[in-house]
């Protein structure tokens, strides 16, 4: 009886993106369902916690993603190329505004409360000092952190998101990675 409800939910993303692409706004209705909280949290932490801005570019990226769809080459993953859509947004937002300043100065934590417990006091230091040196990064050096650590992706899909070699990726990684553990070796 209410068979016709889930329809879409057994498709795969790049079978949902033909449909999309033959006009079928369902389909394409399933696939906002599926990325609209991935990719608007995305946006929130690369935009400072601004949750209306980073409801706006979400919402873009949509529309990007509806004019684009016959673009799409069905032998991609959509997530990828969803997630390329918002890196290349975020790099023309960081050209026009000034967002990086606004996720330098977004809310941290000053001051722990007296009756926390001294490991969730370590813990919230840690965060803090990690964000402080996150803070420090360049767009890109935050970015690639924030894709690999934050969105889990795999070194090959942060290469097409980022339109570099897998092996760049690995490098920045690890430089990355050395840089942030040097910075925060007193934490460990």
């Amino acid at each position: 009886m209410f068979k016709f409800l889930n329809r879409y939910k057994n498709h795969s993303d790049e079978d949902l993106m033909e449909l999309a692409t033959d006009g079928d706004d369902k389909a394409f209705s399933e696939l906002f369902d599926r990325y609209v909280s991935d990719l608007q949290n995305f946006f929130f932490r690369r935009c400072g916690g601004d949750n209306d801005l980073a409801a706006d570019l979400t919402q873009e990226l949509f529309l990007q993603v509806w004019t684009k769809r016959e673009s799409f080459d069905l032998k991609q993953n959509l997530r990828t190329w969803i997630f390329t859509i918002a890196y290349n947004q975020l790099k023309n937002l960081y050209k026009h505004q000034e967002c990086v300043e606004a996720y330098q100065t977004s809310g941290i934590i000053d001051e722990a409360e007296e009756d926390d417990t001294p490991l969730k006091i370590d813990a919230e230091l840690f965060d803090k000092a990690l964000q402080k040196e996150l803070n420090k990064l360049t767009e890109d050096e935050q970015t690639l952190f924030d894709l690999r650590f934050s969105e889990e992706m795999t070194v090959p899909e942060i290469s097409k998101i980022m339109g570099v070699m897998e092996g760049t990726v690995k490098f920045r990684l690890h430089t990355l990675t050395v840089k942030l553990r040097n910075k925060l070796k007193v934490y460990e």
